[in-house]
């Protein structure tokens, strides 16, 4: 009951101390996603078709063609933003928390120190993340070997897709929690390579029940919207146009910049009074 307590207190002031400075480098992270998405509005254009056409050819030919683009936009969006996360977000989410941290230590929140201390846990964060990237490509093909038939055989289309989803975004979850401590602690001064993987991995199992209380309670509103375009997109498609689901995309990707930085501040809070440091 009293990480609950200190989970729902790091909520609060997560949500309390908000500030831009913490906030940007997540930012940083929906300039290529909605330039991708711009690109997709404008397949009829070479530039159009060469800055997003080579991530929906990798779903077939129909992914470079109206309106059938827009059926796998949503996918070949993800698969962007998994090689996008990778790459910057593995610097920009640990100089995100190195500046939430950094009122604690009575450090500046922008500086040399707060960016030696992001790349530093550059390797272990992104190693964490292709773990959790390869985990649920495991589970989503096992999804459809599986599940998804059984829940189509006895709900039918639209219930088994909505209850997969659901499914999916449970393990998506689940899996996220378990990682999420890694670049928490890997940015605090002391903390080695084992010190921030394999000690973020057993504080998150310790700690699994508030810190997916503080995941869901900042992500709810974005699931939402994302439910819009994953569960049913023929529906967007040939019922209103085709184009909303870029602009649900969109709106999603912005969302979940703030939804990161809530998570991952109120999860720093969350940690340091596990440790008895004030938040």
């Amino acid at each position: 009951m009293g990480d609950l307590r200190n989970a729902r207190a790091s909520i609060h002031e997560a949500w309390r101390d908000f500030r831009w400075v913490e906030y940007r480098p997540f930012a940083w992270v929906l300039v290529p996603e909605l330039l991708f998405l711009f690109f997709a509005l404008k397949l009829q254009t070479p530039w159009g078709m060469a800055g997003a056409g080579l991530v929906l050819r990798t779903l077939g030919e129909a992914g470079v063609h109206y309106p059938t683009a827009f059926l796998a936009l949503s996918s070949a969006f993800s698969r962007l933003d998994s090689v996008i996360f990778a790459i910057l977000g593995s610097f920009l989410i640990p100089l995100a928390l190195a500046r939430i941290q950094a009122p604690m230590l009575e450090k500046p929140a922008t500086g040399p120190d707060t960016v030696r201390r992001a790349r530093r846990a550059y390797k272990v964060t992104l190693l964490a993340y292709v773990i959790n990237v390869a985990v649920l490509i495991g589970v989503e093909l096992l999804l459809e070997a599986g599940p998804r038939r059984w829940f189509t055989g006895l709900l039918g289309g639209f219930k088994a897709d909505l209850v997969t989803w659901l499914l999916g975004v449970i393990v998506a979850f689940t899996v996220a929690v378990v990682f999420l401590y890694v670049p928490i602690r890997a940015v605090e001064d002391g903390k080695t390579f084992g010190d921030a993987l394999g000690g973020g991995i057993l504080e998150a199992l310790k700690s699994f029940v508030p810190t997916l209380l503080i995941m869901l309670a900042f992500s709810w509103p974005a699931l939402l919207v994302l439910a819009l375009v994953q569960v049913e997109p023929a529906l967007l498609v040939t019922r209103f146009r085709p184009e909303l689901i870029a602009l649900l995309l969109a709106v999603t990707a912005i969302m979940n910049t703030f939804v990161n930085y809530f998570i991952y501040s109120a999860a720093s809070r969350l940690h340091w009074l596990r440790e008895g440091r004030p938040s």
